[in-house]
């Protein structure tokens, strides 16, 4: 059932509305909306910030707004996903929450790729696809769209890292695509022994990592990009 504001108390949307959106103050505005609304006005306020939020936001509302939308993917109308999409074309991209940004691009399956053409120098010298990886982020999404050389890209990323701890951590963010072509690059990992760290000694060898994520992922293809 589609999210409206009659699912939102009226405190939620009334502050959802009217507040500022450029004040550090509201900074961690979703987290305020998560410990006030059930999820179905949780899911109504991504498309209330969508028709507000700007270039003149607070780099933390965006960053929390494409994280949002990230989360409340699969709950999204189409229209939303629309809105989503406009409030996107609307702010600055900034590769300092680079991660949450191509995450809600990516999520809803929302296609920018002629916004970021030629805007993004790949830098592949990272380590963990968690820090300081915009290129790996990048990818990721542009494979998402099936973007031609990407998945070619992260595979070349992959199979020239030499620590095991470092590939299953690529591994296992590439496996959050779903797609056949990151099955395709996972399989190449079935047999690999190399382990992964822990705090007490070695983990898991990466076969064993690959393994679980091949039999619990990859079932449903992926919507249309839109």
């Amino acid at each position: 059932m589609k999210a409206t504001e009659k699912d939102c108390p009226e405190e939620v949307i009334k502050h959802v509305r009217n507040v500022d959106l450029t004040d550090d103050e509201n900074a961690s505005l979703f987290a305020w909306i998560a410990g006030k609304a059930p999820l179905d006005c949780q899911v109504h306020c991504v498309t209330e910030v969508a028709d507000r939020i700007d270039a003149t936001s607070h780099p933390e509302v965006i960053a929390d707004f494409c994280s949002a939308a990230a989360t409340y993917a699969r709950l999204l109308e189409p229209e939303s996903v629309a809105k989503v999409k406009a409030a996107y074309l609307r702010f600055n991209y900034d590769k300092n929450i680079h991660s949450n940004y191509f995450l809600g691009l990516r999520y809803n399956r929302i296609d920018l790729r002629n916004e970021f053409s030629g805007k993004i120098e790949p830098d592949w010298s990272f380590t963990n696809p968690r820090k300081d990886a915009e290129t790996w982020h990048y990818y990721l999404y542009l494979a998402s769209l099936d973007e031609p050389g990407a998945y070619e890209a992260l595979n070349k990323k992959i199979a020239g890292t030499i620590s095991g701890n470092d590939v299953t951590n690529l591994l296992k963010s590439l496996a959050d695509l779903k797609t056949e072509g990151a099955r395709k690059i996972l399989l190449n990992y079935k047999g690999d022994k190399r382990t992964s760290d822990t705090a007490v000694g070695p983990g898991p060898p990466i076969s064993e990592t690959v393994s679980g994520i091949l039999n619990s992922n990859y079932k449903d293809p992926p919507p249309p990009a839109r």
